[in-house]
């Protein structure tokens, strides 16, 4: 028996009877589990441990080329305080958990994507009034691990952004994805966003919604699907 720290991705019914977990974890990278379902009050409980983005210790017995393994026991080490609790945080652990599981696909376990992952979620939970700009902030932060990180170094005042090699150019030659000039210049502005300085960009609903589109269309050019988010229209509509 083996006790992994994961961090939910996703928790859906695969039938009456049990339901697929996937989890990310520190030591083994991303695995989906079967885990019991039921209307009882232990399931019950146990759902409530496995919400998008909780903190879990878990017990498994790892068996050898084997797509789905079984959940064993399920343990909170750390419960977050207002995460499922404030409206906004909730939906935005809903978003987040939903892009994670789409970029996260290597099995390749990374303990620096997994403690950041587990230290933006402490600050949402933590953070005290408008969490409006986080997301984008997480996923602008997330650039660097997911291997797409764009090369701002090169932009100069009339040059385009190719959105399928992550740099500046003066004309944009076989290149069918690129942003115009006009917005090709607010990339370095933004790319400074972080938890830190977020609530410095003031940004109004509709503004915020086209720089949330144009990174989710920039990481489905690498990562396939992660334009196409279910959770993505509850997002709009908590902030519009």
């Amino acid at each position: 028996m083996e006790k992994i720290n994961g961090i939910v991705l996703e928790n859906r019914k695969h039938n009456d009877a049990v339901n697929i977990v996937t989890l990310y974890t520190r030591s083994r990278g991303r695995v989906s589990f079967i885990s019991p379902a039921g209307g009882g009050g232990k399931s019950k409980g146990r759902a409530a441990r496995l919400l998008p983005l909780a903190l879990v210790d878990c017990d498994v017995r790892f068996v050898a080329n084997k797509e789905l393994q079984r959940l064993g026991a399920v343990s909170t080490p750390y419960a977050w305080h207002d995460l499922y609790f404030n409206p906004i945080k909730s939906s935005m652990a809903l978003f987040l958990s939903e892009f994670l599981n789409h970029v996260l696909r290597e099995t390749t376990p990374d303990p620096n994507i997994w403690d950041f992952i587990r230290h933006s979620i402490y600050i949402l939970d933590r953070l005290e009034g408008s969490p409006a700009n986080f997301h984008i902030a997480f996923m602008i932060s997330f650039l660097p691990f997911s291997g797409i990180q764009p090369d701002m170094s090169g932009w100069r005042p009339g040059y385009h952004f190719s959105l399928e090699t992550g740099e500046f150019s003066a004309l944009p030659v076989g290149q069918r994805q690129y942003l115009s000039p006009e917005d090709s210049q607010k990339l370095p502005f933004l790319a400074r966003m972080n938890y830190y300085n977020m609530r410095r960009f003031r940004l109004n609903a509709e503004e915020r919604q086209s720089i949330l589109n144009g990174l989710l269309r920039y990481y489905a050019i690498h990562y396939p699907g992660a334009d196409n988010l279910k959770s993505l229209a509850i997002l709009h509509e908590v902030f519009s």
